[in-house]
């Protein structure tokens, strides 16, 4: 009897779990950024790149969003056709991260395959909400802060941590 009941507590409880590990699902998005600067990293014995530094600005989205993503030998030969201060539109995918928290990876660059590499230390993002600092009506440099991140992650949501 011991036995039923304590089974049927498992399963009842394990039903009621199900619901949960669907909280963590992806999602694609897609969205235009600037490109605002292509770098080689390093380039094979016959000069044709291996490894390219795309930086963009997520301009469509509030505050000051820059992001660099480092890409291989095919992204390399692929991103060469754009220029800085030309518009593209990159893919995304909003995933759970298995620290604990979400992220988002560029996966494509107006048609460039990039597969995100989890060794990748290269790439970063900076998530900020910059303005230009002045003094006596001269530009003196800049002023940044974090974002309002419900402005952001509403326009933006790809940039929700939790």
């Amino acid at each position: 009897m011991k036995t039923r009941i304590r089974t049927a507590l498992v399963s009842v409880l394990v039903l009621a779990a199900l619901p949960l590990l669907g909280c963590h699902k992806a999602k694609t998005y897609e969205t235009n950024v600037d490109v605002t600067s292509i770098k080689v990293v390093r380039k094979d014995d016959q000069g044709a790149p291996v490894t390219t530094d795309f930086e963009f600005s997520y301009a469509e989205c509030p505050g000051t969003q820059i992001e660099v993503i480092r890409g291989g030998k095919d992204f390399s030969a692929c991103v060469a056709k754009f220029k800085v201060g030309e518009k593209v539109k990159i893919k995304l995918e909003h995933h759970w991260d298995p620290e604990g928290f979400y992220d988002a990876d560029v996966f494509e660059v107006q048609g460039c395959a990039r597969p995100p590499d989890p060794n990748d230390e290269a790439s970063y993002k900076m998530v900020r909400d910059c303005e230009d600092w002045n003094v006596n009506g001269t530009r003196v440099g800049f002023l940044c802060k974090y974002s309002d991140k419900k402005a952001l992650t509403k326009k933006c949501p790809w940039f929700k941590k939790d």
